[in-house]
């Protein structure tokens, strides 16, 4: 019985034993298993994070602006009247004008009618292609003022009135008076990058001998009757360009089914129409009062509200709108209302004609503001051509190649 029952113990005493080593292991390899696991999910966390990395640096690096309107005229010819010159002229290196002043028209009148037509081709075929009803933002860019010219900015409504744009609604975004354009092209996609809803914008661009003579200093002479070879040719250029992803995310699911009418003051559309012009009047008034009281002596307004006094108008009109319509939709500074099922339409009917990249610089100078020499150029665009060709999307290159010389005669 003894020896049973120390056998017993004895076996019991095993168990136990074998038990604790067997849980002690258990726990031993579970913990490891559970330690590995760990290891793998924050190697696959890793993984995931450098590949949505690697694809935001690609996406960032080869996004590009959607064109969806392009207006060009220069000195009589717009659209494809300058491609066809262009082919006519079958030459890499030299004008596709005349370079006799006897080709050329010698009264400034007829000149400046020319300008004006320009401006207007170049809003009819950019602009037209926008939005209807919604405040459109414009990039603004022409020759350097005076402290007194309004400047830039004044070319929207010029444009505006020119192409006879009479349901299309402008904001002052940005204007500057430079005879470079890429800076400005550059804030244009900084633009886009800061501002996330934003579904569609406008740079216009305008040059020239008579453009320049309008901003010249006063009381110094200005062009006259005869005829010459201009300096600068009468260049005006209009891109529409849009983000058609951020119309199907913010703008498409929210848009209401309601009859085009800006007129009807019982709508949202019709508020923001009545809104919109109110305000305007409003702007010039301030704008031209703050000129006064600067010291401007005859103070003018641009005639386009700014996108800042807008926006900060909006708390007014949202007080007065209804807000109906399928989804969640909450009004803000660039979308302060639903657009309606028509206004979708009209941004899917405006084709997409190409797309505008980020600009890439290449300078032709050193760090100390030294030009740089001819050898130390070339290297310098070859490697911002070489920066240039990663912007485009793989398996893609450039068809035809255009370099302005204006400022590099040399080149």
């Amino acid at each position: 019985m003894e020896l049973r029952d120390i056998h017993s113990v004895t076996r019991w005493g095993i168990a136990v034993i074998l038990g604790i080593t067997f849980l002690a292991y258990s726990g031993h390899w579970w913990g490891k298993a559970i330690a590995h696991e760990k290891a793998e999910l924050a190697t696959y966390k890793s993984n995931m994070a450098a590949k949505v990395s690697e694809h935001q640096a690609v996406q960032k690096r080869t996004y590009a602006l959607e064109i969806r309107g392009v207006g060009i005229g220069i000195y009589h010819d717009h659209q494809s009247e300058i491609w066809k010159l262009i082919k006519k002229k079958s030459n890499d290196f030299v004008s596709i004008y005349s370079r006799d002043p006897k080709d050329y028209d010698a009264s400034v009148d007829s000149r400046e009618i020319s300008r004006d037509i320009k401006v207007r081709v170049a809003f009819q075929h950019s602009a037209d292609a926008s939005v209807a009803y919604w405040p459109v933002p414009v990039f603004a860019i022409a020759p350097p003022k005076q402290p007194s010219d309004v400047g830039a900015a004044d070319n929207i409504v010029n444009g505006r009135n020119a192409a006879t744009l009479g349901v299309t609604l402008f904001l002052w975004q940005d204007a500057d008076n430079t005879t470079q354009a890429q800076s400005m092209i550059e804030r244009l996609y900084n633009f886009f990058d800061e501002n996330q809803q934003v579904p569609q914008a406008l740079i216009v661009s305008e040059d020239g001998d008579v453009t320049r003579n309008g901003l010249r200093v006063a009381g110094t002479p200005g062009l006259q009757y005869g005829q010459v070879v201009p300096t600068i040719y009468e260049s005006m250029t209009g891109l529409l360009v849009a983000r058609s992803d951020r119309v199907d995310r913010y703008i498409r699911p929210y848009a209401i089914d309601e009859t085009e009418s800006n007129q009807n003051k019982n709508t949202d559309m019709g508020k923001l129409w009545a809104f919109y012009w109110n305000r305007d009047d409003a702007f010039t008034e301030q704008y031209e009062n703050e000129q006064s009281a600067k010291g401007v002596v005859i103070p003018k307004s641009p005639s386009t509200m700014s996108t800042a006094y807008w926006q900060a108008q909006l708390p007014t009109l949202w007080k007065t709108i209804s807000n109906r319509g399928p989804g969640n939709f909450e009004p803000s500074p660039w979308l302060p209302i639903r657009w309606g099922q028509h206004q979708v339409k009209e941004f899917d009917a405006a084709p997409v004609l190409g797309y505008l990249h980020r600009p890439i610089k290449a300078p032709m100078q050193d760090e100390n503001g030294k030009r740089l020499k001819p050898a130390s150029q070339t290297k310098a665009l070859q490697a911002a051509w070489v920066q240039a060709l990663d912007t485009l999307p793989e398996g893609q290159k450039p068809v035809r190649v255009f370099y302005d010389s204006t400022n590099n005669p040399e080149a």
